[in-house]
């Protein structure tokens, strides 16, 4: 199994050209996205970061944000995303719990932690993007930094990303994703959306500081050796706009996408039919908007379930063949699925109970939580919570 480190350089040697990431303002190559990746992670170096510390991701859904994902992973460092939506509770909870050494942020979202910076003892660097040139701003420190770095050897098991619930039933929990779970869950996804390496163009229009966007979108297309067009923020017209633009292949997003999507859709005016793969996920689509998509794409939209404490999509209607309308699919790659009863024991096919997912996916726990992680984490899997049958 591959850590993540080794899936840039696999790609970097051999795509090194292809575009990488596309954005409205710029394009990055395989090759331009390994060198900025190698000058992020020689500056944090020289600031003392290293193997195993955690570095907050404070940043929207932008080049950055995939940036200092890798260059954390090249460094041995454990990224920690955080929602760019978070304010001053959020981040007084998570950053100390996580005991971040250090923190990306850019100009959108720096004002709102600068206001509590002093109450945060555990940080010792602040790497922030002004986009002003001066010796401080994170681009200039990078620009002056080497354009080559000699990444760290991991081993599968480490920590490789702590990425924060919502928090809905309290404090975030931190979810530890290993290097192995995540490979694990790239691979199977691979598999089971029949990916082409070298070939696949992804839209993503999902926050990059989600699990569906980092590992499901981002993460997946570089394991596929795709091209990612990046959107910072939702524009209907923008997403169909660039899907005939650049002849996008993969589309991943909500089921209100999509009901924005069919709703605004203009058939003289949008191409809808370079598509191969979607998939929709978080909640049930209704089949009307799904069969309309459809028909106007000629693409298969595939309903999947997962979590982000078991790194992304688990469960997937198959991209060809027989489907079950309104169902979410079949067990993805290595993927297991349970379904119990208050007393575990698993319940007869057609009845309800509380669905557990194993295999390689799972993720390590939650972070510095023994109490949450015994509850939720077990020998057959994550407890999910969920119900289904």
């Amino acid at each position: 199994m591959e850590y993540l480190s080794q899936i840039l350089a696999r790609n970097v040697r051999l795509l090194t050209e292809r575009a990488f990431i596309v954005t409205a303002r710029e394009t990055l190559t395989y090759a331009q996205f390994d060198r900025r990746t190698a000058q992020l992670a020689n500056v944090m170096q020289a600031r003392g970061i290293g193997a195993g510390d955690r570095v907050g991701l404070y940043l929207p859904s932008t080049p950055l944000m995939a940036i200092a994902f890798w260059a954390c992973q090249r460094l041995g460092a454990i990224p920690a995303p955080i929602s760019a939506m978070f304010r001053h509770a959020e981040l007084r909870q998570i950053i100390p719990h996580a005991g971040m050494k250090a923190i990306v942020a850019d100009t959108s979202t720096w004002p709102y932690f600068a206001e509590i910076r002093d109450e945060l003892q555990t940080l010792e660097h602040c790497l922030v993007a002004s986009g002003d040139g001066s010796a401080d701003d994170l681009e200039a420190m990078m620009a002056r930094a080497p354009d080559t770095f000699e990444d760290r050897v991991c081993d599968p098991r480490d920590t490789a990303c702590l990425f924060f619930t919502s928090g809905t039933t309290g404090r975030p929990k931190g979810t530890a994703q290993s290097h192995f779970a995540i490979g694990s869950t790239l691979r199977d996804m691979m598999v089971s959306h029949r990916n082409r390496f070298g070939e696949e163009i992804y839209l993503c229009a999902v926050p990059l500081f989600t699990n569906y966007g980092l590992n499901v979108t981002l993460n997946l297309c570089l394991y596929c050796g795709g091209t990612i067009v990046l959107h910072e923020r939702w524009d209907t017209q923008r997403v169909l706009a660039d899907i005939a633009k650049y002849q996008t292949t993969y589309f991943c997003g909500t089921p209100t996408m999509y009901v924005y999507m069919v709703n605004e859709l203009d058939p003289d005016k949008h191409d809808l039919t370079s598509l191969r793969v979607c998939t929709t996920g978080g909640s049930p689509v209704p089949q009307p908007v799904i069969q309309r998509f459809e028909s106007l794409s000629g693409a298969r939209v595939s309903q999947v379930y997962g979590s982000t404490e078991t790194c992304g999509q688990n469960v997937m209607e198959p991209t060809m063949g027989v489907r079950k309308p309104g169902s979410a699919g079949l067990p993805v790659g290595s993927s297991r699925i349970k379904v119990v009863d208050d007393n575990d024991a698993e319940v007869p096919a057609g009845e309800i109970g509380e669905v557990i997912i194993g295999g390689d996916c799972v993720a390590v726990g939650y972070w510095q939580d023994d109490k949450a992680t015994a509850e939720a984490f077990g020998p057959e899997g994550w407890r999910s919570g969920d119900l289904g049958y």
